[in-house]
């Protein structure tokens, strides 16, 4: 139990410290007609000693708050420890520094405190919140890993379709030209008459091959009937111009 005195002397401390309340009389009369026999005449007590001579060790270093009389301790009171005193919060803040692992109970509660512990609905809630958080986390990585595979793939694809097009030449304008040419002449001598005067195609006239193209050929791209009109025009311009050079 937390002792509510307001200070002590350093042997009232180790009596304290050492659970041996019961028998402060019985101790104090010793050591104030014998002081520092504590350990001659309680050999069963060791550690009343020990603890007595720490707690004095620590105020002559300075490392523990002390009075005598109610004022600082100097050299030339040392030996009189018998007027020593230790105020109770200066004795809890040289433990709690000192020796972290002591809680002597005339000092420190022993009730343990749970005000800032994690209840378990608390912690079976944070912990459905990490599972699920990691559930997204898994998703998402997978998803990223999806769309990486995707674009490695649409990479090579595009790097075959840019290795076929290197393949392929985009043709000049003067190869544009004669492929004119050589279409033009073809319609020439297709639909034109011979020396003698007779026709040399079955065919009467450029309208008359065009719709044989699109009935033999239906929906074949770039056999439409306005496109060969226009490509058939432009055969015959080039092959004009060819002919006039």
């Amino acid at each position: 139990m937390v002792s509510i005195r307001s200070s002590y002397h350093p042997i009232d401390a180790a009596i304290l410290w050492c659970n041996l309340a019961d028998h402060q009389g019985e101790i104090l009369q010793v050591d104030l007609s014998h002081p520092g026999s504590l350990l001659k005449h309680f050999p069963q007590w060791p550690f009343l000693h020990a603890y007595a001579e720490r707690i004095y060790d620590a105020i002559v270093c300075g490392e523990l708050a002390a009075t005598y009389l109610g004022r600082p301790i100097t050299s030339i009171d040392q030996v009189e420890r018998v007027y020593w005193s230790i105020r109770h919060s200066d004795l809890r803040v040289w433990f709690a520094r000192n020796c972290p692992e002591e809680k002597p109970a005339f000092l420190f509660s022993q009730n343990i405190d749970h005000s800032e512990c994690v209840s378990v609905t608390a912690h079976l809630a944070l912990q459905a919140e990490r599972d699920a958080g990691a559930r997204e986390i898994e998703k998402l990585r997978q998803e990223h890993s999806a769309i990486v595979d995707e674009a490695k793939a649409h990479a090579l694809n595009h790097h075959k379709l840019s290795a076929q097009l290197g393949t392929f030449e985009v043709p000049s304008e003067a190869s544009a030209f004669v492929h004119y040419t050589i279409i033009g002449a073809l319609l020439e001598v297709a639909l034109g008459k011979s020396k003698s005067g007779r026709l040399q195609s079955i065919y009467k006239n450029q309208a008359a091959v065009v719709e044989a193209i699109t009935t033999q050929f239906p929906g074949v791209p770039g056999l439409s009937k306005r496109t060969l009109d226009r490509k058939f025009a432009e055969a015959r311009r080039n092959l004009a111009k060819a002919l006039q050079a």
